[in-house]
């Protein structure tokens, strides 16, 4: 029979099993009552992390206690100061807890708690959720002496610093912990304050209203999906580029540092001068957030103090002059002449119809076409097909041209401040709706050049070279097309180049093949008919640059001296296509290079205007023909 005992060592072993039992059904493991094991080099110490449970960041360095909660408006800190949380900051954090890896470990004995930093002026870092329940507890140390290497062709090194958990159970190793955020904790947390004034989401920005010096402007968009437009004092269009520029900069703009309100001392009603203030709305906000800039100390000050209305008992230094890596209130665009769109006209290239260019001295040229028909152009009645590429520079100048300065908005009927009321220049726009636009140009008595569009009180002025690129003479117009050769019925083609004997070449367009002649002898055989084919490649598609008044005096002086001649002779024929018998004609192809003007001229014995030339289409002309 069994002794009483046996029977209650029996019991008692029963009821710790069952105790046991429950207790791991409870946890799901025994961690708690026997200590987690440690983690394995390469694995993470938090690996059940949850980063996107973390509701509040508290952290202790010495004697220094910051709490952070994350609300709707983002995190805010509730201790050591009531301000914003750098999200940057807390998200550095919470990545640095859920991606820290062991790159070593060491029981906790075995090493001095000072030689780690874990003692005296050690940083603690606790997580919690919603529910108030810790995601994460540890205490950082020193940087370690080792270095981990990331994967890698060419790894770089990342540091390790020295990390004891602080749950219960996980006390007994310090780890080398990958990843280093220690520098977040630096001078009484200061980098976790939020040293930007705005709390700015671009993508969702309704109005931004801006009072300076020169007025108050607004921006503001119907919709996230909708163009910026400069509502006030004006309705104007504004330049995408200065816009982008002042919402990076409104994003990005920093204090050097931060003060209490307690510590400083500001004007008696606590604001800025109606001078220098931003002020941002987000769709679905009702109050604005505004940024007060008090007026710096002097001129000379690099910094001045600012305060944000959601942030009252916040005071901001704001740098005044350019700073490394940091945005200044100089940097930013804020009149309306800064971010206003500064092109010349927004056309809508595909549904013009016609042009008009008007001069005091030139007969109007009209410019037209109706789609799928190529462009023309009409001047004194005469229709002809458009320079194609004069139209391009002309559509290019006046899409992109950017204003050098408003000069008013509000032009009085007195244009002849500006030379507008003669202008030199007008350039008239026809839409496929019938709707226009036209644009006069005028010259003041400083030879300065403004626009101004029809029906707009708004005067800017322009380069000067802007002139330069709208083709307003008759010549220019001309197709840039020089000739109708024809290889099927060219005959000769005679070439002599300045100092060297004619090179004489008869073509057979039947066979394709060429003979060659130089002072009476037949040099066939030295004749390349690879590059004779190129040759008249080449002069068979002549583009000339530009087309020149019959009177152009550069053209004519260097045209006297040519560098390049040539002679194409070729059959003509009558109305039914067939040759006419001892019928040719011949058409004589004069170039000249003018090295001052790096240009090179041309004439054809069938017109009296001379014209240019590219360059590369000089070389093309130059190639050597025979082998030598």
């Amino acid at each position: 029979m069994r002794s009483l005992l046996f029977t209650l060592l029996l019991a008692v072993t029963t009821l710790a099993l069952g105790a046991l039992a429950v207790w791991q059904f409870q946890e799901g493991n025994l961690n708690r009552l026997l200590g987690t094991p440690p983690t394995l080099v390469g694995e993470k110490i938090y690996p059940d992390f949850l980063p996107e449970s973390v509701s509040q960041i508290t952290v202790i360095s010495g004697e220094t206690e910051a709490v952070f909660v994350k609300s709707q408006r983002g995190w805010e800190s509730s201790a050591p100061w009531h301000d914003r949380m750098d999200s940057r900051a807390a998200i550095a954090i919470i990545t640095f807890a859920n991606t820290t890896t062991a790159r070593d470990l060491v029981r906790r004995e075995k090493i001095d708690p000072t030689l780690a930093g874990l003692n005296g002026g050690r940083t603690e870092v606790e997580m919690h959720n919603a529910q108030g329940e810790s995601l994460a507890h540890f205490r950082l140390g020193r940087r370690t002496p080792l270095l981990d290497l990331t994967p890698g062709d060419k790894p770089d090194p990342m540091p390790t610093i020295y990390l004891l958990p602080l749950e219960r159970g996980r006390k007994s190793h310090i780890y080398a912990a990958t990843g280093n955020i220690l520098p977040l904790f630096k001078d009484g947390f200061r980098y976790l304050r939020d040293h930007r004034p705005f709390l700015l989401n671009p993508l969702i920005l309704e109005k931004i209203r801006i009072l300076t010096s020169q007025g108050e402007l607004t921006l503001g968009r119907a919709k996230p999906s909708s163009p910026w437009r400069i509502t006030k004092p004006l309705d104007l269009p504004t330049d995408p580029a200065a816009v982008k520029i002042l919402l990076e900069g409104l994003y990005n703009l920093q204090a050097s540092s931060l003060s209490d309100r307690s510590e400083v001392t500001l004007p008696l009603d606590g604001t800025a001068p109606a001078t220098s203030r931003i002020g941002i709305t987000h769709f679905g906000e009702e109050k604005e957030t505004i940024l007060d800039i008090l007026p710096p100390e002097n001129p000379e000050a690099r910094e001045t103090l600012a305060t944000v209305s959601d942030r009252p008992e916040t005071v901001f230094t704001l740098p005044m002059k350019p700073e490394p890596d940091l945005i200044s209130i100089p940097d930013l665009p804020l009149t309306v002449n800064d971010l206003r769109d500064p092109t010349l006209t927004n056309l809508n290239i595909a549904s013009i119809r016609g042009i008009a260019i008007e001069t005091a001295t030139t007969p109007t040229i009209l410019i037209s076409r109706q789609p799928p028909a190529p462009w023309t152009a009409t001047i004194a009645g005469k229709e002809q097909p458009a320079n194609e590429q004069r139209l391009f520079d002309l559509l290019k100048a006046v899409t992109e041209t950017r204003a050098l300065a408003f000069e008013t908005d509000a032009a009085a009927e007195d244009l002849s401040l500006w030379g507008l009321d003669r202008p030199i220049l007008t350039l008239t726009f026809l839409a496929g709706n019938n709707q226009a636009l036209a644009v006069s140009f005028g010259l003041d008595n400083s030879g300065n050049l403004f626009a101004k569009r029809k029906a707009s009180p708004t005067v800017m002025r322009l380069d000067n070279e802007f002139l330069q690129k709208i083709a307003v003479r008759p010549h220019d117009w001309r197709h840039a097309r020089l000739w109708s050769l024809s290889r099927v019925d060219l005959t000769t083609l005679d070439r002599t180049a300045a100092g060297q004997p004619t090179l004489k070449l008869n073509y057979d367009f039947l066979g394709e093949t060429w003979k060659a002649f130089r002072d009476g002898k037949e040099t066939t055989a030295n004749l390349d008919p690879a590059r004779a084919n190129f040759l008249l490649k080449t002069l068979e598609n002549l583009q000339v640059a530009r087309w020149l008044s019959p009177a152009d005096e550069d053209a004519a002086a260097a045209l006297a001296n040519p560098a390049l001649t040539f002679s194409l002779t070729e059959n003509t024929l009558d109305e039914f296509g067939e040759k006419i018998l001892n019928g040719e004609k011949t058409e004589a192809l004069t170039l000249a290079f003018d090295p001052a003007a790096k240009t090179v001229f041309g004439k054809i014995s069938s017109d009296p205007s001379p014209f240019t030339l590219p360059p590369e289409t000089f070389l093309k002309l130059s190639i050597p023909l025979l082998d030598e």
